[in-house]
């Protein structure tokens, strides 16, 4: 039970008592029921099979400018296996500046914005007018609504943490270990905070971080995790900062759960204190700890949703007056492509165990980067997909197994995702797929056609009419394959699609569907390693988010 005696035992028990808002009696007496076998609605879900989905939110808090907009938004997707296997675990990261519908409730139904104001307006109450989304976790609860809404399933708990939270969590556990992958500086860091009334400070400073293993203090991690204004090309972007969190965050649990790391747990629960918000019950807590514990991080799926997949921006240098700021907006209004991508993120053990070559050959003639986009996307899914190119148009997308039957896991969960049938060349004469190469010998080439790509860019709506369903997709199905539809939870209302924004990319030379992203050519910097964070005396601009344009 934890240890539940002595000094140890006391501090736990305070410390989870403050935390999730209980009494010292109530922390026992869960413990004890959940070391008895007891149960809770995330261990009920857990013994049934069913996903569990936790939203973490992490903001600046009352001492940063816009204290509770959420520029941190990740998803902790949990899928049981059952049978003592460890589950599959994926970390989905969401960008700050997606434009959203956000469900206020009342008569305004639905606000549109950012995000990461969700939690920041049902934090304010404004313009919120549903009691659903009012008190202390009103901005969770209204952000877990946003999520579920543009990502298609059910958000269970969050739990929302601001940067004082961060830093101590990981001073507590003695830092992290953390290899950064490139060398990359930062010379726009804020330095400190616009809005402070006593020490107001709009200035931004150079940080700097070298390629290779390092250990990180709790200041370090935070500015590691936060830094998004690099020229690097490869660290300057969304994507890069979206990783950063996700290496931290799994850099804490696997401090958290080392030799010895389990010490340090009270220590790192009182550190949390008032600077952590969660509807999280201790019982389904004990029973998420319960089920992750063993599970290494490197197992972890990590996605980040973001302008190399589902999104394109809008804003500087592209914008216009109507699009001042930085805003990013799905290529499906439906949502439905991302809907249905979060909903299918885990591919079956077996077709992840088979490690079949899968070769993504872009049939679809539009010539974006379609087989990138996927290939990149399935192989964070856990598959081994690489980017075939582009190759002779198709009409529709294809799944050719040439593996003879050795992949056949593989082949049939891609073929169910895109509602298709599994292709297989005769042995005398393997069938060509669309690049004019043979689907490798063991392996399987997914030609990506231009009804595929008609859907991803949101043109696909009137193949999901019939259904009521947004955006013409589909769940996976068994037995034969139809054209897929998104099929969000219940619980969660449909989309609505949003106005269609003023600055929006260039044309193509395709037709059809919302236009594809712009491409950008970033010079790398050439100059040597700069100095850890040092002020530089430049005026940056408030941190708090320009106006939402009027949809």
């Amino acid at each position: 039970m934890l240890g539940l005696v002595g000094g140890y035992g006391a501090r736990l028990v305070l410390s989870l008592a403050h935390l999730f808002g209980e009494n010292p009696i109530s922390v026992i007496t869960d413990i004890i029921h959940h070391s008895s076998g007891g149960s809770g609605a995330v261990a009920n879900k857990f013994a049934s099979g069913q996903r569990v989905n936790i939203a973490l939110y992490g903001y600046g808090g009352s001492d940063h400018d816009g204290a509770y907009l959420s520029d941190s938004i990740m998803v902790i997707s949990i899928q049981p296996r059952g049978a003592g296997n460890p589950p599959q675990i994926a970390q989905i990261s969401i960008p700050r500046d997606l434009f959203v519908p956000i469900p206020v409730g009342g008569a305004e139904k639905t606000y549109y914005a950012r995000v990461n104001e969700a939690y920041s307006i049902g934090q304010a109450g404004l313009p919120v007018s549903s009691a659903d989304y009012s008190g202390a976790q009103g901005g969770g609860r209204l952000a877990n609504a946003t999520l579920s809404r543009i990502l298609g399933i059910p958000i269970d708990h969050f739990v929302g943490l601001d940067f004082t939270a961060f830093k101590s969590a990981v001073d507590s556990v003695g830092g992290v270990d953390i290899n950064v992958e490139h060398t990359f500086t930062d010379n726009n860091y804020p330095r400190g905070e616009c809005d402070d009334p006593q020490h107001p400070d709009c200035a931004v400073e150079t940080v700097h971080f070298n390629a290779g293993p390092q250990h990180m203090d709790g200041a370090t991690a935070l500015i590691f995790a936060r830094s998004r204004e690099s020229a690097d090309p490869v660290e300057g972007t969304n994507f890069a900062r979206n990783k950063r969190q996700q290496l931290v965050l799994s850099a804490i649990k696997q401090r958290v759960l080392s030799v010895g790391g389990l010490g340090n747990l009270p220590d790192l629960l009182s550190s949390l204190g008032d600077h952590v918000k969660t509807d999280l019950p201790l019982g389904d807590a004990l029973a998420l700890y319960e089920l992750v514990k063993g599970v290494e991080t490197t197992s972890f799926e990590h996605v980040s949703v973001d302008n190399t997949n589902f999104i394109y921006d809008c804003g500087p240098p592209y914008g216009t007056a109507a699009c001042p700021a930085a805003y990013e907006y799905p290529y499906d209004r439906s949502f439905g492509t991302l809907q249905h991508f979060i909903q299918s993120i885990f591919p079956p053990p077996g077709a992840v165990a088979e490690h079949a070559p899968v070769s993504v050959v872009d049939g679809s003639g539009r010539t974006q980067g379609a087989s990138k986009r996927w290939a990149s996307l399935f192989s964070n899914a856990g598959l081994s997909a690489t980017d075939g190119g582009a190759g002779r148009v198709s009409p529709t997308t294809r799944v050719i197994d040439a593996s003879g039957g050795r992949d056949g896991s593989t082949a049939l969960w891609l073929a169910r995702y895109f509602g298709v049938q599994v292709e297989t060349p005769a042995p005398a004469s393997p069938a060509a797929p669309a690049s004019g190469a043979a689907a490798s010998p063991g392996g399987i080439t997914l030609v990506l056609g231009q009804e595929e790509e008609r859907s991803y860019y949101g043109s696909g709506a009137a193949a999901g009419a019939s259904t009521g369903q947004p955006g013409g997709a589909s769940a996976p199905g068994t037995g034969t394959t139809p054209r897929r539809r998104s099929t969000a939870a219940p619980a969660t209302p449909r989309p609505v699609a949003p106005p269609t924004p003023t600055a929006a990319p260039p044309p193509s030379s395709s037709s059809g569907g919302l236009l594809p992203p712009l491409s950008t050519a970033t010079v790398s910097p050439t100059q040597g390693p700069a100095p850890r964070p040092t002020a530089t005396p430049t005026a940056r601009a408030t941190l708090r988010p320009t106006p939402t344009p009027t949809p």
